[in-house]
C-alpha cells in the first residue's frame, strides 16, 4: 500500500524548501532557526509538524531526513544504513564484519552495520530508520589510527583499514560474526596484506589478549612464522577465552594462555 503525505500549505511549502536547500540530507532544529531566522521552539514544532505530514523522517531526537518527493513509501523510506550511521553517531566510524566486507575480506552479507563510537553508547543493539546497527564504545584517541576516509553514496565516512578491522574483531570477536568468522577474515587479511602491520595496531591497541588469539589463529592457519614469533612475546599472563561470547568450557592452551572454548574448524574438538 502506498502512503501519502499530509497537505502543506505554499508558505509551509516555501519554509521546508528553504530549510532543505540544495541537498540537504539531514535536518537539525539549528539548521531551521538559521534557514527561517525563528526560534529553537518554533523550528521544533515546524520540524515535528512535517515528520506528522512525512516530509520528513525522524532518525533520533533532533535529527530528520527529508523524504524524496519520488518515494512510494513515505513513512518506509530511508537514507543508506551507513550514510545514517555517520549522522546519528558523528564520532565514530564503520568496523566488524561491515567494514570486513567492504574490504572484501568476506563475502558474507550481514544486515546489521557494526559501528564503534566515541560517544555515549545507551544500548548495543539499535535500530534507527529501519537499520540495525551493533554499536560499541571507544576512545577518541583511536579514531586517529588505522583509519580510511571513504565516498559512499556522495558522503564521506570513517572506516576501520583492513588491519584495523582484523585487529577489532580480535579484540571483540562478536563485531566479527564470532572467532570462526574472525578466522576467516584474518586468513583472507593475510592473502594480500602485510602481517606485521596487526604488530602495530595490536601494541596501539593495547589488549594483549588480542595477540593470545591472533597467534594462536596465526599458528592453526600454518605459516607467518615472525607474526606468530611477535604475537607470542605480547601475551599476557591469565588465562582468557577464545571466544569471550562462547561457553566458559575447554581446554586450556597454556604456550598461548588460552581457553579453546570453540573449535576453528569443525573437526577440531573444543
Amino acid at each position: 500500500m502506498i502512503s501519502t503525505r499530509g497537505g502543506i500549505s505554499s508558505g509551509g511549502r516555501a519554509d521546508l524548501a528553504a530549510v532543505l536547500g540544495p541537498g540537504r540530507r539531514f535536518v537539525t532544529t539549528h539548521d531551521v532557526v538559521t534557514a527561517l531566522g525563528v526560534d529553537a521552539e518554533t523550528a521544533s514544532r515546524k520540524l515535528s509538524r512535517w515528520a506528522a505530514e512525512g516530509w520528513l523522517r525522524r532518525a533520533r531526537r533532533d535529527l530528520y531526513i527529508p523524504v524524496p518527493l519520488d518515494a512510494s513509501n513515505p513513512a518506509a523510506w530511508s537514507e543508506d544504513a551507513l550514510v545514517v550511521a555517520t549522522a546519528v553517531w558523528p564520532e565514530s566510524y564503520i568496523t566488524g564484519w561491515t567494514s570486513a566486507n567492504h574490504w572484501a575480506m568476506t563475502d558474507q552479507l550481514f544486515r546489521t552495520t557494526v559501528v564503534k563510537t566515541a560517544g555515549r553508547v545507551r544500548a548495543s543493539s539499535v535500530r534507527v530508520l529501519d537499520h540495525d546497527y551493533l554499536v560499541t564504545h571507544t576512545s577518541a584517541d583511536s579514531l586517529a589510527w588505522g583509519m580510511k576516509m571513504e565516498w559512499h553514496d556522495e558522503v564521506r565516512l570513517r572506516i576501520a583499514d583492513p588491519a584495523r578491522t582484523v585487529i577489532d574483531i580480535l579484540d571483540t570477536p562478536r563485531l566479527g560474526g564470532g572467532i570462526r568468522h574472525a578466522t576467516d577474515i584474518l586468513s583472507s587479511y593475510l592473502d594480500s596484506h602485510d602481517p606485521l602491520v596487526l604488530v602495530d595496531y595490536g601494541d596501539r591497541l593495547g589488549n594483549r589478549t588480542v595477540f593470545k588469539r591472533l597467534g594462536y589463529i596465526v599458528e592453526f592457519l600454518g605459516g607467518h612464522g615472525d607474526l606468530v614469533a611477535a604475537s607470542r612475546d605480547r601475551i599476557s599472563t591469565g588465562v582468557s577465552p577464545l571466544d569471550p561470547d562462547a561457553p566458559r568450557s575447554g581446554r586450556t592452551i597454556t604456550r598461548w594462555q588460552l581457553r579453546i572454548n570453540v573449535a576453528l574448524a569443525y573437526a577440531e574438538p573444543a
